[in-house]
């Protein structure tokens, strides 16, 4: 037993001995660069793809439409803007955001001011909008919140289009909606 631990002490001071001796060595000193190798064929270039859309491509913002309602009090007024960019695929799938601004302030719509509702609808006579007031409680009332309207299209099928799905519009001020798609106020 005795004999063990000295064999073994002894093959421990022989293998740390190795190692201090195999970790002393200099390094030696570094072999020269050898020539550049001949450059290979040149390839070919690619054919190019298709451009892609860009991110706003295809989104219709409108000029600011002055407000057409009722001079006279009244439950109920609409008026009619044609556009040939409400087709069928944005009636059917498109996003259509609506905008109402009375001068100072810009606020989406449909919104509800008090007693008076504000909204619009996308009918099935293609190539309109139509911009609606009334009373909450059918009562006859001048209508002149707004001053102006305007409205963004987002078409079916773009990038663009897959992305708004995933954002709530509502959620974000006109102003953030701008921004999103690079459009002027």
């Amino acid at each position: 037993m005795n004999h063990t631990k000295i064999t073994l002490k002894g093959l421990i001071i022989i293998l740390f001995g190795m190692l201090l001796i195999s970790c002393s060595a200099e390094d030696g000193a570094n072999g020269a660069i050898g020539p550049q190798g001949e450059q290979g064929p040149a390839g070919e270039d690619g054919q190019d793809g298709q451009d892609g859309l860009d991110g706003n491509a295809n989104v219709i913002a409108s000029a600011w439409i002055p407000e057409e309602f009722s001079n006279n009090s009244v439950s109920y007024t609409s008026f009619t803007v044609t556009d040939e960019a409400f087709t069928q695929e944005i009636s059917d799938s498109g996003t259509v955001l609506v905008y109402g601004s009375d001068g100072v302030n810009t606020v989406p719509v449909p919104v509800v001011f008090s007693n008076q509702s504000y909204y619009f609808v996308l009918p099935d006579t293609l190539g309109e909008i139509i911009f609606i007031a009334r009373t909450v409680d059918g009562t006859s009332q001048f209508f002149g919140v707004f001053t102006d309207f305007r409205y963004v299209i987002i078409p079916a099928g773009n990038t663009t289009s897959r992305q708004a799905r995933a954002i709530n519009f509502e959620k974000m001020t006109y102003y953030e909606v701008m921004d999103h798609f690079g459009l002027e106020y």
